[in-house]
């Protein structure tokens, strides 16, 4: 599935790897930091550890995988994903970005036919572990990206823009507070990434989601 990833140098389409529905998953907390049960926080929306693990879940079942090859790098990057949709949510909210289902539905369009159809887009989809239900949230967020590059940085070149949005994503990570469990790791908002925690060891340890 094409993904615009504000990590990368310039707007450019990415693979999205173990991502489902992923806003609409969220739940909202008043609280400010991880508590038991959540495996991150942004501001006030919480990541339930049983939310994550459906994610993770998800992702091995549509690869035809056995739900006990979940990896801590499975696990990292889907919560990773599922962090930074939130910032820019926020951040599209902010700057009063607003996607309509008209403008989803025309950049599926511009998917599929680069695909060569919609049996082959569907294809490519499920070979990537998203569900075709999930398809137009994913799409809303590579909205969401290119227009903040636009509001952001307009009138210059993709390297400008992408470096724009990932800055606001930063300032903003760091503004509204971001938070993972130390089950998880630690989040750096600079580089818009979960890391490893501050207080583990050399090697990685094994992180079970269990099946809650």
């Amino acid at each position: 599935m094409p993904y615009v990833n504000v990590k990368s140098n310039r707007f450019r389409l990415a693979a999205i790897v173990g991502i489902g529905v992923m806003a609409a998953t969220i739940g909202l907390s008043g609280c400010g930091t991880p508590t038991a049960g959540a495996a991150a926080v942004v501001g006030d929306q919480r990541i339930s550890e049983a939310t994550l693990n459906s994610e993770v879940q998800s992702f091995l079942s549509l690869q035809g995988l056995p739900a006990t090859d979940s990896s801590n790098e499975l696990i990292t990057s889907t919560l990773n994903q599922m962090i930074t949709t939130i910032l820019v949510d926020e951040l599209a909210s902010r700057e009063k970005i607003e996607v309509t289902q008209g403008e989803i539905d025309d950049l599926r369009l511009q998917y599929i036919a680069q695909a060569g159809g919609v049996e082959a887009f569907e294809s490519q989809i499920i070979q990537q572990g998203i569900a075709i239900d999930d398809v137009d949230s994913i799409i809303r967020v590579n909205i969401q990206v290119s227009q903040l590059g636009d509001v952001l940085s307009p009138n210059t070149e993709p390297d400008a823009k992408s470096a724009a949005v990932f800055l606001a994503l930063s300032e903003l990570s760091s503004e509204i507070g971001t938070e993972v469990s130390p089950r998880f790791g630690t989040w750096d908002p600079e580089n818009l990434t979960v890391g490893p925690s501050a207080n583990s060891l050399s090697e990685p340890q094994s992180v079970d989601l269990g099946s809650e």
